[in-house]
């Protein structure tokens, strides 16, 4: 009778080791999978990190690439109008050489060596004039114009004049920013003229069709009336007047003086139209070329960018002040300088 309790309570023993035996394998079976998913985890965000990082590189690279991009449409840009300004002003001096050449050929065939070999120029022979037309009897004027403005450079430009009373001409183009809108009457009142340089500034748009030209000037018009009441009256060309096709462009002058506008384009050009212009360079390339000029209209800009403009403004105005100049606003009274 005594072996019974014996032989249960040997049972019991041996199913209690069995059991804790089998939960001490589920136990470690369970510990293996544990770190095993946990090494999983580690493996994925480390993957993950990687993949965060090849994507900020990548949102790196692609700004950087972007930013490349958008530098090198703008240097194109300044280059294409750059190029524009220079075929204009040689369509321009050869035109002018065509005009003043005789049509007589025998008139040609009487000048002489010593002619040639002369080449005497206004401050040669500086007392041989006669009595009231000497060189300081001459008016010398000087028509300063900033194109592409308005923007945060135009108040300090607009200081500058002020400095040495001179006046000027701004071609403006249409900016949706209410600071800039302001500096509209801010050159009305500071006595400068107002003129149009158009809404888009988009050659594609604007030399479609004389229709596409007056849609947008009447933009920019409206615009510059609506922000100063003043109504202005002259423009220029983006690109000056020998952009587009000659018959579309020759039928925008026709409408456009119908209706009272007069143009102008230019005979000296700073260069700031690229880039790559530096200061020295623009003050050599006015205060270098302004003499040569009969009506010299000089071509700047005051858009945004154009530091190299504003550093060399003080430079250029002391000179021409030095050299005599006055400085004028146009108005439709002045001579206007054409390429065609």
């Amino acid at each position: 009778m005594k072996k019974a309790p014996f032989a249960a309570a040997l049972g019991c023993g041996i199913l209690l080791l069995a059991c804790c035996g089998f939960f001490a394998y589920q136990c470690l079976n369970l510990n293996q999978r544990y770190q095993t998913l946990e090494a999983e985890a580690l493996r994925l965000e480390e993957d993950n990190s990687k993949l965060q990082e090849n994507n900020s590189k990548l949102d790196t690279e692609l700004t950087d690439s972007t930013a490349e991009l958008k530098e090198r449409e703008s240097y194109v840009a300044g280059q294409k109008e750059y190029i524009s300004e220079l075929s204009g002003q040689i369509d321009s001096l050869t035109q002018d050489k065509e005009d003043g050449l005789g049509t007589d050929d025998e008139d040609d065939s009487s000048v002489t060596d010593d002619d040639v070999d002369a080449g005497s120029s206004s401050e040669d022979y500086p007392n041989l004039y006669a009595e009231g037309c000497s060189p300081q009897d001459e008016e010398k004027v000087v028509y300063l114009t900033f194109d592409d403005g308005p923007s945060s450079l135009t108040p300090q430009v607009l200081d500058i004049l002020d400095r040495y009373n001179a006046k000027a001409t701004f071609f403006v183009v249409c900016k949706n920013n209410e600071e800039y809108a302001e500096y509209l009457s801010e050159i009305v009142e500071r006595g400068h003229t107002l003129a149009l340089h158009s809404y888009s500034h988009n050659y594609n748009t604007i030399y479609a069709s004389k229709d596409a030209f007056l849609n947008d000037y009447e933009q920019v018009f409206d615009w510059v009336v609506e922000n100063t009441g003043y109504t202005p009256s002259l423009f220029r060309f983006p690109g000056g007047s020998n952009n587009g096709s000659s018959y579309v462009v020759n039928g925008i002058i026709d409408e456009m003086e119908r209706r009272g506008f007069q143009y102008f384009d230019w005979n000296v050009s700073s260069g700031d139209g690229s880039n790559l212009t530096t200061t020295s360079n623009i003050i050599d390339n006015i205060c270098g070329n302004v003499g040569n000029a009969d009506n010299p209209v000089v071509l700047m800009h005051d858009g945004a960018g154009k530091n190299a403009t504003l550093a060399a403004l003080p430079s250029v105005l002391e000179y021409l002040s030095d050299h005599g100049y006055e400085f004028r606003p146009l108005d439709k009274g002045v001579e206007p300088v054409h390429y065609r």
